[in-house]
This record gives structure tokens, C-alpha cells and sequence, in this order.
């Protein structure tokens, strides 16, 4: 688009654009999402961003059918999903915030939590046959970001949670074709919700380690969203390799249960490994 043209000429040419993916649409609207309410949250995003709206128009459109699929909509102010450029094209891009209500709505967990964990917080956790994790935000000058969490709650009273630096998180903001590329850098989710990300990429985490029994067919289409996503962030070399292993389930975890006979027969060599388990932060 060129940012000659008046707002309301690019409103118009946006207007054409996203209403050619209404037959589609509503061809695999299952969740019952309204077009025209989506229509002109799409219409109002790509006219206030003009280089999104200058990414290919087939993937304009095809992003605006995700919509449907998903069931998420894109009103700014639930912030479920966002319409982002990615290599040139457009893709639907689902917050940390629309991948927790398509976990609890699918009712695959009970709940789940996400934070940024900064340096002067307090924090601790622990892996292996007896896991925890603690986190006390700082309430002022909580320092420089180092880490983030991830925590899903099962329905059972189980949860399970994953834990990553800050380097692990730059590692993987390396990989992004809209955070490698310095002129559109500005538009990157990494740069404009930067939080988010962080909390959403440990979330992701996440989701490889639900039973794959609890997926609905809306989140399967979510996963499938941002497994293409993720795989045009990658050369090609490395597009499939250890991105997408086969989900497994998750080793519950349970309240600790008292003591009994059966449980106290654990081998010498178990004693030793878990009083060798040191927590990962000392700050508790």
C-alpha cells in the first residue's frame, strides 16, 4: 500500500480484500464467529498498518480464515490473537492470553498462570520426582528481565510447568523472521509485547506435554496456526527438525501423599539423587 493514498482509499482496498475470504469463512466458522465484526477489526488493523497491508494478499486472506478456525477474535481489547507480518506475509498470531482460553475452554487444564520472572524477585523451583516452583514479584524495582513460567493446573489437582532463561528466550527471538529483520522490526510482536512473547513461548512449552486426548479440534487448529508460523521463522535446513516432536503425556503431578509402607521401599541409589537435587535459585 502506499502511504500516499488517502485513509479512506486504503480503507476501501483493505475492505475488497479481507471481504474475499468471507465464503471461505464461513465455510469452517464451527465457532459461530461473527465476519463482519472480524471484518472490521481486520480492516481497521490493516489500515492503520500500512506495511502489514502490504503483505501478500493470499496470506491476508488465508489469515482472516485462521480467525474462524480458532474461534478467536481479533478485538483489540481481549487480546486473544493479532494480525502480525512474517517474511512478507500476513499470519494470525495467538497471544499467550488466546492460547490460555483455548487450554481451559477445551477443559485440558483446570487453569493456567504465565510471568516474567526479574532479578529481584523471589523464585525457586525444582524438577525430578519431587517438583515445585515459587515465584514473589517484587512489588517495585524488580530489576532486569532473566527468565520466565509457565504453570498448568490439571482438573485432577496435578500441574505441570516449564521454566526458561533469558538466554533460552533470545535463542528462540533469534529465530524470528520479523526480529531478524531490522526495517520490520518495529512491527514484531518481540518488539511491540514483548512480555507476551516471553510468556507465550513458554506456554508453547506447555503445550507439548498435554495428553494429546484432551485436544479439542479448535486447539488442534490453533497448534497447527502456529506450527506454520513457527516453521517460516526456519531455514530450510532446519525446518523440522526437533520442533515439533510427537506431544507426549504429561507425568502428572500430584499433592505429596503421607507416608506409606509401599511408598518408603525406594532404592539406596534414589535417596542419593534426590537429596543431591539443589534447587535452582536460593533466594527461599
Amino acid at each position: 500500500m502506499s502511504s500516499s493514498l488517502p485513509v479512506k482509499e486504503r480503507e476501501q482496498k483493505n475492505k475488497e480484500l479481507v471481504f474475499q475470504a468471507q465464503k471461505q469463512f464461513e465455510a469452517s466458522n464451527e465457532y459461530k464467529m461473527n465476519f463482519n465484526r472480524e471484518a472490521g477489526f481486520a480492516i481497521q488493523i490493516l489500515t492503520q498498518n500500512e506495511f502489514l497491508a502490504s503483505c501478500d494478499q493470499n496470506s491476508i486472506r488465508n489469515a482472516v480464515v485462521n480467525v474462524s478456525l480458532t474461534g478467536l477474535t481479533l478485538n483489540p481489547a481481549l487480546k486473544y490473537a493479532y494480525l502480525i507480518p512474517r517474511n512478507k506475509k500476513c499470519i494470525l498470531d495467538i497471544s499467550y492470553i488466546g492460547m490460555i482460553k483455548l487450554l481451559t475452554d477445551a477443559g485440558a487444564v483446570k487453569n493456567v498462570d504465565a510471568a516474567v520472572i526479574y532479578s529481584n524477585d523471589k523464585w525457586d523451583y525444582r524438577k525430578g520426582t519431587d517438583p515445585y516452583f515459587k515465584h514473589v514479584p517484587a512489588l517495585q524495582n524488580r530489576g532486569d528481565k532473566i527468565g520466565v513460567y509457565a504453570v498448568a493446573f490439571f482438573r485432577d489437582g496435578g500441574f505441570q510447568f516449564e521454566v526458561l532463561g533469558k538466554e533460552e528466550i533470545e535463542k528462540i527471538r533469534a529465530t524470528s523472521e520479523s526480529w531478524k529483520n531490522e526495517n520490520a522490526r518495529k512491527f514484531s510482536p518481540w518488539e511491540t509485547w514483548e512480555d507476551e512473547m516471553w510468556k507465550k513461548t513458554a506456554l508453547k512449552r506447555i503445550f507439548k506435554l498435554l495428553p494429546k486426548t484432551q485436544f479439542s479440534e479448535q486447539l488442534i487448529a490453533a497448534i497447527s496456526t502456529e506450527h506454520e508460523n513457527e516453521m517460516e521463522d526456519l531455514d530450510p535446513e532446519t525446518k523440522y527438525e526437533k520442533m515439533f516432536d510427537e506431544i507426549q503425556d504429561a507425568n502428572v503431578v500430584k499433592e505429596p501423599k503421607k507416608e506409606t509402607k509401599e511408598s518408603s521401599e525406594i532404592t539406596e541409589s534414589e535417596e542419593v539423587k534426590a537429596e543431591d537435587t539443589q534447587p535452582k535459585n536460593n533466594l527461599f
